[in-house]
């Protein structure tokens, strides 16, 4: 009989990996901290000023600038601190949830020679509301060439079709106006903040203070961060890891210190890819998916409300190979909801193609049939999708012996991750790429 790995879970070793991660995480912001973009830099001339006094002043040295290198550093019981408050009892998604996620640039349409990429339009945010309802999805939000353009309309046609926790962007004082009254009126909106450039770097002035006015509105904020192994991150999934809860964690300071009553949502999302000037996204592979596993344990265990990202996106052609799905899609639903335990929320994960740009509703449809019927399967019907697949077996069977005993991919390397990302910072502008870590850790092969 195929039992369960998560009833012999090997708990005690993936507590001691995620305690590993917090203090390593507090390490980083005390000693290596927060970037604050200078005249000089290449991208950005903005005035910094007043938003770093109003997160620093009135933290009693917790968080402390020092002018002299134009950082932010935070002292570690300051974080634990503000870890402390945070809580997931109130927080409308629950565990082992799904829901989508649409953030490409383009909508897929048609078949062969009649096939299309087109603008994303009001149209296909009343598809996706309505498609959220339907398989009752505990969560929604749109596409990112929507924002502008549709940044109040958006709103309205969501609030009115889907009554869940609502994921939306905002860029206007305008779009902030509108997420406070639909608070107001009952609906539970969470706007999405990106406010760093990774490594450790202060976005734009203009972000900063979007999330600066929804964090004192009291208006729940997820903040967002994306680096990439090799390319803004280190390449051990140890070390994209900790720079990405690192920068959850300066994120979540920076927001107590404008309004400490704000919910803050953990969407770190630790990328996985190639280095070099030509990177390959490998999101759709297992390292790529435990990666992420390891940051919403980590959340997890902290009690803070988090949304993942379980990707499944790596294939070049989405055919139904598999459970009327792609491979690699399959594979990271069985590792998420099959494999894997003590995980938050599933997003990231449906109908996307593989250059990451375009979406297709008819992937996506296949793609939460594919889920609900892995959700319904017991341990004869899982063992029966493996026997019917040597390759979904072997990568199975891979996978659990990571899941119980963790340290086969994850090196903490402790003192030597802290080295690269103060050097990378300081030496080669964060490109990893550069460092001589990143060249001694490619994989040879990606699993």
């Amino acid at each position: 009989m195929f039992k369960r790995p998560r009833q012999i879970m090997q708990g005690n070793l993936w507590n001691r990996l995620a305690r590993d991660l917090i203090y390593d995480s507090k390490q980083v912001l005390l000693y290596c901290g927060v970037k604050i973009p200078s005249a000089d830099d290449h991208r950005k001339a903005n005035d910094y000023t007043a938003f770093v006094e109003r997160v620093t002043q009135g933290t009693r040295y917790g968080a402390i600038h020092d002018p002299a290198t134009r950082r932010i550093h935070f002292e570690p019981d300051y974080i634990q601190d503000i870890v402390d408050l945070a809580n997931r009892f109130d927080f409308p998604v629950f565990d082992k949830a799904f829901g989508p996620g649409g953030i490409a640039g383009f909508v897929q349409e048609g078949d062969g020679e009649a096939q299309a990429y087109k603008t994303p339009s009001l149209n296909h945010i009343l598809k996706q509301a309505l498609m959220a309802k339907k398989w009752e999805m505990p969560f929604a939000y749109v596409c990112a060439r929507q924002l502008t353009q549709f940044e109040i309309e958006q709103f309205g046609i969501m609030t009115e079709i889907f009554d869940g926790p609502i994921f939306l962007s905002v860029s206007t004082a305008a779009g902030i106006a509108e997420a406070e009254r639909c608070i107001r009126n009952g609906h539970y909106i969470i706007t999405i903040h990106t406010i760093f450039d990774s490594p450790l770097t202060l976005s734009f002035t203009e972000k900063l203070e979007i999330f600066r006015e929804c964090v004192a509105r009291q208006i729940p904020v997820m903040l967002v961060t994306q680096p990439f192994s090799g390319q803004n991150a280190p390449m051990t999934p140890y070390g994209i890891a900790l720079l990405t809860f690192a920068e959850f964690l300066a994120g979540m300071a920076l927001a107590y210190a404008i309004n400490p009553a704000t919910k803050v949502i953990n969407g770190a999302y630790p990328t996985m890819c190639t280095p070099g000037r030509n990177p390959v996204l490998k999101i759709g592979s297992v390292v790529h998916n435990f990666t992420n596993y390891l940051v919403a344990y980590t959340a997890r265990l902290l009690d803070i409300a988090s949304i993942q990202s379980g990707c499944t996106v790596g294939g070049a052609v989405h055919d139904q190979t598999i459970l009327d799905t792609d491979y690699e899609t399959a594979r990271a639903m069985i590792l998420w909801d099959y494999l894997f335990d003590g995980w938050h929320m599933l997003r990231h994960s449906y109908g996307f193609l593989d250059d990451l740009v375009s979406f297709s509703f008819r992937k996506a449809d296949a793609d939460i049939a594919a889920l609900r019927h892995i959700q319904g399967l017991d341990d004869s019907g899982i063992t029966a999708v493996l026997a019917n697949s040597v390759r979904l077996n072997s990568d199975f069977q891979k996978a659990e012996s990571i899941y119980q005993e963790p340290t086969l991919l994850f090196n903490r390397e402790r003192d030597i991750l802290l080295g690269v990302i103060i050097e990378t910072m300081e030496t080669f502008r964060g490109d990893f790429g550069k460092h001589e870590h990143t060249l001694k850790n490619i994989p040879h092969e990606w699993f």
